[in-house]
């Protein structure tokens, strides 16, 4: 769920570059695996044993214990950061952007999480972009654009229930989309590798929620709730979105480039809808099946432009 611009240039018909192509085609496979998974546990949570918090933290303290060394081999890097990228990568990528995610899915349902999460990133890095640098997105940009708000209101529209729940989960997605789009901006300003960004995400989250939830400042269930269910959080959340992900997802920047990668990120709204009916019993209507595929478009679209 991160957007990059390097990519490598090797000839297309060398031995490396199939290589490099198999490893960085299974690794971006690896990251949009995880990003689906990411949007059906933080559905999930709604009806788990655990608190928001509690997933908050197992997400955030997996990677800190892994990636935390880092921060402190980098310590010079760090000193010289700007205070506005690091609080930037501090809060978009870490507790509060899941916690934002985790509220949307609670009053929606996965395919929202999935499509508007990621569907409308792009969309909110332009108008960061635009409000922040002055960076107008160009005219073929700008029909991306709108075709992810098309499909985005198709979906909100096509969802039917409750509207009151539906709106104020839409509200929380789409900050969780602008926290997104704001820890991008800030880690391609920051020159951070990703190891050390990843330490930056997650070192202050666990650092902040573990006091809150050993002291019962915020509701907590994770001493008491089934075992079972904790390893499962602990392997998607922990290992798989905290940690895992970043990592393969790089991999694939460096041997596919920024535009393939994009491209195939572009179906995970799509397969996470196609799952969450067997996996949370959440039925698709053709038009909310219609608006991710419109959303899909544009996310691709985004990305080629």
């Amino acid at each position: 769920m991160a957007y990059a611009t390097s990519s490598t240039i090797t000839s297309p018909h060398s031995p490396l570059r199939i290589r490099d192509t198999l490893v960085g085609s299974i690794a971006m496979g690896v990251t949009l695996c995880i990003w689906v998974g990411f949007a059906l546990s933080v559905r999930a949570t709604e009806g788990a044993h655990l608190e928001i918090a509690d997933v908050a933290f197992i997400r955030a303290c997996v990677p800190a214990l892994v990636l935390g060394p880092f921060l402190w081999l980098r310590r010079e890097k760090l000193r010289v950061l700007s205070p506005r990228s690091a609080a930037a990568i501090v809060l978009g990528g870490g507790a509060p952007f899941f916690a934002l995610a985790a509220i949307g899915g609670g009053f929606t349902s996965a395919t929202h999480v999935g499509a508007l999460i990621a569907g409308t990133v792009p969309l909110a890095l332009a108008l960061l972009m635009w409000v922040g640098f002055g960076q107008r997105p160009k005219l073929r940009g700008v029909s991306a654009l709108l075709t992810i708000v098309l499909g985005a209101v198709l979906l909100i529209v096509s969802s039917g229930a409750n509207v009151s729940n539906v709106v104020w989960g839409t509200v929380a997605l789409l900050l969780a989309s602008l926290a997104w789009a704001t820890y991008t901006i800030g880690l391609r300003s920051s020159g951070l590798d990703p190891l050390t960004a990843g330490g930056l995400v997650s070192v202050p989250s666990a650092i902040i929620l573990l006091p809150m939830i050993v002291t019962g400042a915020v509701p907590t269930t994770l001493f008491t709730s089934p075992p079972a269910e904790v390893i499962g959080f602990v392997l998607v959340q922990g290992v798989g979105v905290g940690l895992v992900a970043s990592l393969t997802y790089v991999t694939a920047i460096r041997l596919l480039g920024a535009d393939k990668c994009a491209a195939i990120g572009a179906g995970a709204p799509a397969i996470t809808a196609v799952l969450a009916w067997p996996i949370l019993g959440e039925a698709l209507s053709v038009p909310s099946l219609a608006a991710v595929g419109i959303i899909c478009a544009g996310i691709w679209r985004a990305n080629k432009s």
